[in-house]
């Protein structure tokens, strides 16, 4: 890709990293984007990235996450954030206080839209809900311990975050979907991904 791919989002913290782990480089754009009420977070980045490559007609990607709490039969997902935008990441274990279950999951979606339409790749990281731990990282980076680790994410160096996180992985993702669209002289790789679900990488 010659020009940088822009990247739709208004955190700094997502932008950070993101350009760590993308396989191109980036530039952002911060656009006032109608949020889909739903809790399918790769149909609200679907719906976003088609909106903002209406505005801007370059080669684009929106990226989102949610946290699916197992108990709560994957609440929030992708609201987490409006539940971060009005409490501490505490809130989140405090959801859990009357449950024996910790198990969450840790889910990044990123629709990638240009001149061939829009696709989706996901990328999930199974883990469980402690209380805040570390001062790393964003959002709710102190509350999640990925499965298998002994540290949150928060307490992860960039470096350790970037192996194991769901972010990590979509972009991982993204990058195999471009690179198969190239192999394929153009054609857009997972056609079927244009009309239906997220290419998944677990």
């Amino acid at each position: 890709m010659n020009e940088p791919i822009i990247f739709v989002t208004s955190s700094d913290g997502k932008f950070r990293e993101a350009s760590r782990l993308a396989p191109f480089s980036m530039e952002r754009a911060d656009i006032d984007l109608v949020e889909p009420q739903t809790l399918d977070v790769a149909v609200a980045v679907r719906a976003k990235a088609a909106a903002a490559y209406s505005i801007l007609a370059r080669p684009l990607l929106v990226e989102d996450t949610s946290l699916e709490l197992s108990a709560l039969g994957g609440f929030p997902g992708p609201l987490v954030k409006w539940l971060l935008v009005s409490s501490a990441p505490d809130a989140i274990p405090r959801l859990l206080a009357a449950f024996d279950d910790r198990r969450a999951t840790a889910r990044a979606a990123i629709a990638f839209a240009d001149d061939h339409g829009v696709f989706v790749v996901n990328g999930s990281v199974p883990g469980s809900i402690v209380f805040p731990k570390g001062e790393n990282g964003f959002g709710w980076d102190s509350v999640f311990k990925p499965e298998g680790q002994e540290k949150t994410y928060a307490e992860m160096e960039p470096d350790e975050k970037d192996a194991r996180s769901h972010r990590g992985r979509a972009f991982a993702a993204l990058a195999e979907a471009l690179a198969q669209r190239e192999r394929d002289s153009g054609r857009l790789a997972g056609t079927d991904l244009a009309a239906g679900g997220p290419l998944a990488v677990s």
